[in-house]
């Protein structure tokens, strides 16, 4: 809370520091043998990359080819062939043709929305082994080359780009001369890849996950030519983001320190017969949130019998118990009922749920804290006591 203190002749009363933790949760998915989970993180309305970096990106340009925008990825396949650097068939060459250009549908698992990105293919490494002589050199067809690399003895690795990511044309090595037929093994395969995001904005906070599947063969998506063996015949990409909800709590910039005080403030008290029946402080809020909300307290000392948080006098005695309750207006329900003076106590396991109508900007709302009935009685009871706590205000918009 903020920290209140106004000291009457009569007491103070101090609650300390008010603080606000605002939590989401994230989630992480284990792939399949030929499966690869591509994830990203989104800053502002940028999609950041945080797929495990591909074995090549650190073999070539110390990593310059693997950028923002070209994100480099192993590929979750090994194959062995014959390879045939004088054969009339290309197929039978070094080869390589990669997928085209396609979309895939994401879907929101908490909202059921649906969006749809693209993938696009750019790079494509492999290492390459051969027993006699090298079977690489630069490519032909519809890539390019960017470098090559020896692996050891017996094998290297290349680097290609293909001329058109749209639709990429067959490419293959122009290798000739050895007059050897060699039996390659092809490992440490990757790619890069440019996905292409639906706007951030368009998107409902929560968890997004699309798949893609890609055949592995003749005439399919990926074509490594006349292969002997291949580890797989398909290879799936799984998209996986969180879209995190628009939530955001602002309190009034003069601290987070707030002062009970009584209705009309201590003069009207003290030219009173009467005591005060509370001490009270109602503090605004400004709310954001555009997914369900759970609300409940951390307290520095703590009710057992009711949840509630409790303030300590400084100076000896029991504690005492207050209130805390929040205010919102319309927009947001709990239970399907108005949030006026909602109570909140202390624990996860007391967490109340408030629930917002849409996409909640910059609404109204107030914090209550007060001490009523006996409780106040009892702290007017000891005179220049000051009595002080500290309670947490956790708002969880957890993403399930």
């Amino acid at each position: 809370m903020n920290r209140l203190s106004n000291r009457p002749a009569a007491a103070a009363v101090i609650i300390g520091k008010l603080a606000l933790l605002v939590l989401s949760w994230f989630f992480s998915h284990w792939a399949q043998a030929n499966e690869k989970l591509i994830t990203a993180r989104i800053e502002g309305t940028q999609f950041i990359n945080t797929t495990q970096k591909a074995l090549w990106c650190n073999q070539f340009a110390g990593g310059a080819y693997c950028t923002p925008s070209d994100w480099g990825i192993d590929l979750p396949i090994t194959y062995t062939k014959i390879v045939d650097v004088n054969s009339a068939d290309y197929r039978d060459k070094v080869y390589a043709k990669l997928p085209a250009r396609q979309s895939l549908t994401l879907q929101n698992q908490l909202s059921g929305q649906t969006a749809t990105m693209s993938i696009t293919f750019n790079y494509f490494s492999q290492r390459v082994s051969w027993l006699h002589d090298t079977v690489l050199a630069a490519p032909a067809g519809g890539c390019g080359a960017l470098g090559g690399i020896g692996g050891g003895p017996g094998r290297s690795q290349h680097l290609w780009y293909v001329l058109s990511g749209s639709n990429p044309a067959p490419c293959y090595s122009s290798r000739t001369g050895n007059a050897n037929v060699e039996n390659s093994e092809f490992t440490r395969i990757g790619v890069s890849i440019r996905p292409q995001f639906p706007a951030v904005a368009s998107l409902d906070p929560g968890r997004w996950e699309g798949v893609i599947e890609y055949l592995v063969g003749p005439g399919r998506d990926f074509d490594f030519g006349n292969v002997a063996s291949a580890s797989t015949n398909v290879i799936r990409f799984r998209v996986s983001f969180v879209v995190q909800p628009d939530i955001r709590v602002d309190l009034p910039a003069n601290g987070t320190e707030v002062k009970l005080i009584p209705q009309g403030g201590w003069g009207v008290t003290t030219n009173s017969s009467r005591a005060p029946e509370r001490l009270y402080h109602d503090a605004p809020l400004r709310l954001w949130a555009g997914v369900p909300v759970r609300v409940y307290l951390s307290c520095q000392w703590i009710n057992l019998a009711d949840g509630r948080c409790k303030l300590r006098p400084d100076i000896g005695g029991s504690d005492v118990p207050f209130d805390t309750q929040i205010t919102l207006p319309s927009t947001f329900t709990h239970n399907n009922q108005p949030v006026n003076r909602l109570s909140l106590r202390n624990a996860q396991s007391r967490a109340k749920t408030i629930i917002p109508s849409g996409n909640i900007a910059n609404a109204p709302g107030t914090l209550h804290f007060e001490v009523s009935g006996a409780d106040a009685e009892r702290m007017l009871l000891r005179p220049g006591a000051k009595y002080s706590g500290t309670v947490t205000i956790i708002y969880d918009a957890t993403i399930a």
